[in-house]
C-alpha cells in the first residue's frame, strides 16, 4: 500500500486577500492572511505536492476545521493518487474507464503481514475511497473547469467522463453521488460491540508491566543510561497518564481528538466538582462542551493522575526542560507535545503488548461501552417511574432516551444511537435481573482495578501482600463466578 502520502500541520498560514491600503491610492495593497487548522496536504509518490487535491483539501479543512475529517479525506483520497501515479494516469483526464479499473484494482490488492498474505482493504473501505474520488473530482468540476477540456464529474447527458446520479439520504436527507460501478457493502465485524472488562483488565496489567522496571527489555532500559532520573519519572508519568486514560475512557466514552484537547483549566479541582469537562469535536468550532457526573472514588483516581502530572512537570522544570502543552490535561513524554495520533498508536502498543492483536480493540469500544450503559441508567429510570414501558417500545420512549444521551456523546443526531437503544430495550424487558447484575459487575471490576493498583504498588514498595490479596481475588472471582458464570 506504500507510505503515507499526507501531513498534518496544526496551524497553517495561507495568503489570503489583497487591500487597498489608502482609498485614493489603489496601486498600494497590504497582504492578508487567513489561518487554517489541521491543514491536511498530499504529496505524490515522488515527493512533489498533488495540488489540486491540495486545493480541494485545503477548503475541506477551512470549513470543517475538524482534523479526524481532513485527515479522513486525505487518507481515502491516497488511494486514488497511487492509482494515477501508478498508471500514470492525470486527474484532469480520469474517466469512466480508469474509475471502473480502479475499482477492480481496490478490491484485488493484497498486503503481507506476519500472519500471511491478505486483502488490502474491504468493501466498505473501497465504498468511501470511490465517493470521495467523486466528491474531489465533483467539487474540481464545478470550481475549476477550466482544467479540464470536459467535465469530470456530470449527471446523464452533460457528456461527462464519469457519469453520476444525485440520490438522498434516507436517514441524513443529504445529497450524495451515485455511481453503479460503487460496490456492494459488507456487514461490518463486531460493529459496535462495548470493550468487555476482562480486556480492560488486561490492557490495564500491561500498563503495569511497562511501568515495572524491573522486568523491562534490555531496549527499554537504555534510556536510563542517559539520565536515570529522567527516566524514571518519565516512567512514572507514563504509568499514570496511561491508567488515566483508560479510566476516562471508560467513564465518558470520548473520540480520541476529544480526549487529547480534554482541557486542564476546567478539570483542576475534580474533587470538589465531581464532574469532568470535555470539549465535543465534529460538531463545528468553538466546541460544545459536555460536563460528566462522576463519584468520589472516580474523582480520587483522577486527582492522583492531576497530582502526578504537576510532580512531573515540576521535575521537568527543573531539570530546564519545558511542557510544550502545559494547558492540557494529558501531556507528552519529557515535555513534548502530545498529538491525537499517539494516543491511538500507545493504544495499539498496548493491545499489542497485552495479546489483543488476534480480536479486534480499539478506543470506540470504549465509547460503545459508554453509550450502552447510560441508555440502560435512563430505561431503568423510566421503568421505575412507568412500568407499563416494559410492554412495548414507543417512539416516544426512543426518542426521549437517546436525545439525553446525544446530549452526552455529542452525537449530532440520536438517531445514530438507535441501534443502541433497541439492543438494550430488549435485555432489559427479556431479563429481569439484567441491570442489576449489570450494576455489581460494575461494581467487581472496579474492585479488581483497585486490587491490580494495590498489587502493583506492593511491589514495588517491597511491601509482601501476597497472601491477603490473594484471598481478595479468590473471593471476587468467586463471586463474578457464581453471577456470570453462565455468560
Amino acid at each position: 500500500m506504500g507510505k503515507q502520502l499526507y501531513t498534518i500541520y496544526e496551524k497553517a498560514r495561507l495568503p489570503g486577500k489583497a487591500i487597498p491600503i489608502y482609498k485614493k491610492n489603489k496601486d498600494n495593497f497590504v497582504g492578508k492572511t487567513k489561518v487554517i487548522n489541521n491543514l491536511v496536504l498530499v504529496r505524490w509518490p515522488n515527493g512533489r505536492p498533488c495540488h489540486l487535491i491540495n486545493m480541494w483539501l485545503t477548503h475541506i479543512c477551512a470549513i470543517t476545521n475538524a482534523t479526524e475529517t481532513s485527515k479522513t479525506y486525505a487518507a481515502q483520497i491516497s488511494s486514488f493518487v497511487r492509482y494515477c501515479y501508478r498508471n500514470q494516469v492525470s486527474i484532469t483526464e480520469f474517466t469512466e474507464h480508469n474509475f471502473v479499473a480502479m475499482k477492480e484494482f481496490l478490491v484485488q490488492e493484497t498486503i503481507v503481514t506476519p500472519s500471511g498474505v491478505r486483502l488490502a482493504r474491504n468493501n466498505n473501505q473501497t465504498i468511501q475511497i470511490q465517493k470521495r474520488t467523486l466528491d474531489f473530482l465533483h467539487w474540481i468540476t464545478d470550481n475549476h473547469p477550466e482544467v479540464s477540456m470536459f467535465k469530470l464529474v456530470g449527471v446523464k447527458d452533460t457528456g461527462a467522463n464519469i457519469t453520476v446520479e444525485v440520490k438522498f439520504s434516507k436517514r441524513s436527507g443529504r445529497s450524495y453521488l451515485y455511481h453503479p460501478e460503487i460496490v456492494s457493502p459488507v456487514p461490518y465485524n463486531d460493529d459496535k460491540v462495548p470493550i468487555d472488562e476482562e480486556t480492560i483488565q488486561k490492557l490495564q496489567k500491561e500498563i503495569i508491566r511497562k511501568h515495572d522496571v524491573e522486568h523491562l527489555p534490555a531496549r527499554s532500559k537504555l534510556k536510563s543510561i542517559k539520565d536515570i532520573d529522567l527516566f524514571t519519572a518519565t516512567n512514572i508519568y507514563l504509568y499514570e497518564r496511561r491508567m488515566c486514560l483508560i479510566r476516562t475512557m471508560k467513564l465518558m466514552g470520548l473520540r480520541p481528538e476529544e480526549l487529547h484537547e480534554l482541557p486542564l483549566e476546567l478539570n483542576n479541582n475534580i474533587t470538589r466538582t465531581k464532574q469532568i469537562t470535555a470539549p465535543t469535536r465534529k460538531r463545528g468550532d468553538p466546541s460544545l462542551v459536555r460536563r460528566f457526573k462522576i463519584d468520589f472514588p472516580s474523582a480520587r483516581r483522577f486527582n492522583q493522575y492531576l497530582e502526578a502530572r504537576q510532580e512531573y512537570i515540576d521535575f521537568l522544570r527543573s531539570k530546564g526542560i519545558y511542557c510544550l502543552q502545559p494547558n492540557n490535561f494529558f501531556i507528552g513524554e519529557n515535555g513534548k507535545a502530545l498529538k491525537k495520533s499517539s494516543i491511538t498508536k500507545e493504544f495499539d502498543r498496548l493491545c499489542e503488548g497485552a495479546g489483543l492483536t488476534s480480536s479486534r480493540v480499539c478506543l470506540s469500544m470504549f465509547r460503545h461501552r459508554f453509550v450502552t450503559r447510560e441508555i440502560n441508567i435512563r430505561l431503568e429510570a423510566r421503568f421505575a417511574k412507568n412500568p407499563h414501558l416494559k410492554n412495548g417500545c414507543t417512539p416516544e420512549l426512543r426518542d426521549s432516551v437517546c436525545l439525553e444521551v446525544a446530549e452526552l456523546t455529542g452525537h449530532a443526531d440520536p438517531d445514530s444511537l438507535y441501534s443502541y437503544f433497541y439492543a438494550e430495550y430488549k435485555a432489559i424487558t427479556s431479563i429481569s435481573s439484567y441491570s442489576e447484575k449489570l450494576r455489581i459487575r460494575d461494581e467487581l471490576e472496579s474492585a479488581k482495578e483497585d486490587l491490580v493498583n494495590l498489587e502493583h504498588q506492593s511491589r514495588l514498595r517491597k511491601i509482601d501482600l501476597t497472601s491477603e490479596l490473594q484471598l481478595i481475588r479468590t473471593r471476587i472471582n468467586e463471586m463474578h463466578s457464581k453471577l456470570f458464570g453462565f455468560e
